[in-house]
């Protein structure tokens, strides 16, 4: 036992000493990374660190465009991202950034264009190389995109950061899309028991390796047209307690929205909504660690576009 106490007492002096001569890794860890908008970071204390964040939102509500556009803003200012795709394709992802980036370089010009329809021959050629090579430079080096299927485990993920971290010698900041995708390691639980338990793997790898992680969840069904709430959240029953920021994204003012109507009602105005132009979103901090519950953002999504903004673009723009 006197052996094990002076070991820990060398280890935290070690640690002290490091912090007095700036040398301590952790302590450069602790920068915060931007995610690119100003109110989002206010609300998380400056930006992503080393913790674990689940974002929620209803199905087709641009919550990979979210944290795609999180992943590119991330990417610019030099750091690496490693982003776990359980439903789409590098190619797709990179269609929706070029889109993105095509719309803020001309967005009259862009306005209509989205990445399903993205004929890049009918793309000025010059705007065009100019997206490309703006994504090469900011983004192509930093941005490592996983292809997941449906039998990529948790124990995978956390070999490829791990991976990741050896050969790059930097810690990325991991993106996931989405976590009632993961793979159970045990065939014979049901959902919320696999999901709590992937949950609490990430928040370990968080914890040993010291670095951020962003996943998305799912909404379950009964929770589509309520105020956001930990029950949001599919299949899930310790995000609460696990995860360190939680963040929903939802109809702007959705209480007083679909507070009255038939079932029917509700459904033919959330697709109502959901084809606005641009979308008014609401982000909804329900829980953050190290600061305060509970605040809300506005974010206009330009749906057709992949783009997320805190403020409408103008029109005249």
């Amino acid at each position: 036992m006197a052996r094990r106490s002076k070991n820990n007492y060398e280890k935290v002096n070690v640690y002290l000493d490091e912090i007095l001569n700036n040398t301590n890794e952790y302590n450069r860890w602790k920068s915060k990374v931007s995610t690119g908008f100003d109110n989002i970071d206010i609300l998380i204390d400056g930006g992503i660190k080393s913790q674990l964040y689940v974002v929620g939102a209803m199905p087709s509500f641009g919550k990979t465009d979210f944290l795609n556009q999180i992943g590119d803003n991330i990417c610019t200012q030099g750091h690496d991202v490693l982003f776990f795709s359980y439903q789409m394709k590098q190619r797709d992802l990179i269609d929706r950034s070029l889109c993105r980036k095509l719309f803020l370089l001309n967005t009259r010009k862009y306005r209509k264009m989205n990445s399903f329809n993205l004929v890049y021959d009918e793309v000025d050629k010059e705007e065009l190389e100019m997206v490309v090579d703006e994504y090469k430079k900011e983004i192509s080096e930093r941005m490592d995109v996983v292809e997941c299927d449906s039998k990529f485990s948790i124990k995978q993920i956390k070999d490829k950061i791990e991976n990741h971290i050896k050969i790059k010698k930097t810690k990325p900041i991991v993106i996931i899309d989405y976590i009632q995708a993961i793979k159970s390691l045990d065939a014979r639980i049901i959902d919320k028991e696999k999901n709590d338990y992937n949950l609490s793997q990430l928040r370990d790898i968080v914890k040993n390796l010291d670095i951020g992680i962003i996943c998305i969840s799912s909404q379950s069904r009964d929770s589509y047209f309520k105020q956001a709430s930990y029950d949001s959240f599919k299949d899930t029953y310790d995000i609460e307690d696990v995860a360190d920021v939680v963040g929903y994204l939802q109809f702007k003012n959705i209480s007083e929205q679909f507070k009255s109507g038939t079932d029917v009602e509700k459904i033919r105005k959330s697709y109502e909504f959901k084809n606005q132009y641009p979308r008014k979103i609401e982000f909804v901090l329900l829980k953050n660690r190290s600061g305060l519950d509970y605040k809300i953002e506005n974010l206009y999504y330009y749906n057709k576009n992949s783009y997320f903004c805190c403020e409408r673009i103008k029109e005249s723009m």
